[in-house]
């Protein structure tokens, strides 16, 4: 039973009806009078006609309010109701760790042997009271060559605990926030039982949740101090720390993460900061910053039918890639592992010539770290996309379903891969370039009939 009590981000105390807050929404665009009206229908807990169900959960709303009233909380507590009534979509369960056929237990079948010691040292990692963990998140999990390996982790005990829902970021963001209360709770006993003083975070996302979603929202405070990891990085760099052996030179466009609009903001300029000392150029997207599009995650947060989920969420990706080549730059950089998975699978499903980095890839390479880019990123891109396809098959045999159990049993059965031969069968012939073309175009079809169907 919660010990906690859950309080709402929304100020409706502060909220005058103005309207502005989906009136400047980079996605709904909402004419003024309309925006009125779908806030006070939200406010009342009447039928959406709008953000319920076409919001990518960007936080810009909460930026562009006047009255400083946190509008897109006030779009969680409303999926938060919905969820209590319908549940979580089918799709969903893949990004459940504690749910069989999850992405991580999936991805086992795929990974290197390399990744395997890596992660395994990880997930059973537990720090000592003087030392720094630092939690590497479920999603740079996914692509953990683009850490593993590196200085950059001398100073800190890495841990993986994909069982901590990173801290419930991700499920925040979809509003479950009874969930992330539970895990708010579950994540205090880990750190306590670790007795230490500070908790380095891979993700903005999971500092803020920490820092602010938790004591604020959930009735959940934690006694650690929380390292920003980002920077941590740009603070080494400028003392000389981290020894910077390459001026790169590249031209990048900087994709701003949803997460990097929580705290007003404070979480954009580390990594442009970071990249111009790595000896890049930056060209800015249209929309950066405050205005910035989702990667496409946020997407499957407002679903309506759970078989366009992913197609909406390439959809949205897809927005991205378009003003990222629009800009001439030559490399996307994203300082977000939980956009980076789903930027990667969108590059490939478009056959985009942009090159994509993570920060800490830049990083590495600036200071002479060996990385076998691109082949490991759009090899693991493939093996992501294997997932999702096989969890779509998977989904149509399941109904809408509730997260019931946050942690893992203590045999970790969720995380232990299964054979999964229809998986590795869908993924070898994924290898062949001429399957990946006619899958790219045929997911590109599907996805236009599909918006067409259910817009």
């Amino acid at each position: 039973m919660s010990k906690a009590k859950r309080i709402s981000g929304f100020r409706e105390d502060l909220c005058n009806l103005c309207g502005i807050c989906l009136h400047k929404c980079p996605v709904l665009k909402l004419p003024l009078e309309e925006a009125k009206i779908e806030m006070k229908n939200l406010i009342d807990g009447k039928e959406s006609k709008y953000a319920l169900y076409r919001c990518t959960t960007c936080f810009s709303c909460n930026l562009y309010c006047p009255q400083e009233a946190n509008p897109y909380q006030l779009i969680l507590e409303r999926w938060n109701d919905l969820y209590k009534k319908r549940g979580a979509p089918s799709i969903y369960r893949f990004v459940v760790p504690t749910m069989d056929s999850n992405i991580w237990q999936m991805l086992n079948v795929f990974l290197s042997n390399q990744e395997r010691r890596w992660i395994f040292k990880w997930m059973h990692n537990i720090p000592k009271p003087d030392e720094t963990p630092l939690l590497i998140g479920n999603y740079t999990h996914l692509f953990p060559f683009i850490i593993g390996g590196s200085k950059l982790l001398d100073t800190f005990k890495p841990i993986d605990r994909i069982d901590q829902w990173e801290g419930g970021a991700y499920l925040y963001q979809g509003g479950y926030l009874d969930v992330v209360q539970k895990i708010s709770e579950r994540t205090k006993e880990d750190f306590d039982s670790w007795g230490v003083k500070n908790v380095a975070a891979s993700l903005d996302a999971i500092e803020y949740i920490f820092n602010q979603v938790h004591p604020n929202e959930m009735g959940v405070i934690h006694s650690q101090n929380f390292i920003n990891f980002n920077q941590w990085l740009l603070n080494k760099i400028e003392s000389n720390e981290i020894d910077i052996k390459h001026e790169l030179g590249l031209s990048v466009t900087v994709h701003d993460n949803c997460y990097s609009k929580a705290s007003k903001g404070a979480y954009w300029e580390t990594p442009r900061e970071i990249l111009k000392l790595c000896g890049c150029q930056i060209a800015e997207m249209k929309h950066n910053r405050k205005d910035s599009l989702c990667c496409g995650f946020g997407s499957g947060a407002s679903w309506t039918k759970n078989i366009s989920i992913i197609f909406d969420i390439i959809s949205d990706g897809m927005k991205k890639f378009k003003e990222a080549e629009e800009t001439g730059a030559e490399t996307l950089v994203t300082y977000c592992s939980g956009c980076l998975y789903l930027l990667w699978a969108t590059k490939e499903l478009l056959r985009s010539k942009i090159k994509i980095f993570h920060i800490i890839e830049i990083v590495r390479l600036a200071m002479g770290e060996k990385l076998n880019f691109p082949q490991d990123n759009a090899n693991r891109a493939w093996d992501i996309i294997a997932i999702i396809t096989y969890s779509l098959f998977l989904s149509f045999l399941n109904k809408n379903f509730y997260i019931n159990r946050i942690t893992y049993d203590k045999d970790l059965s969720t995380f232990k891969p299964k054979k999964y031969r229809i998986l590795r069968l869908i993924r070898y012939i994924m290898d062949f370039p001429l399957i990946k073309t006619i899958f790219s175009y045929s997911f590109q079809l599907l996805r236009v009939l599909l918006k067409s169907k259910y817009k």
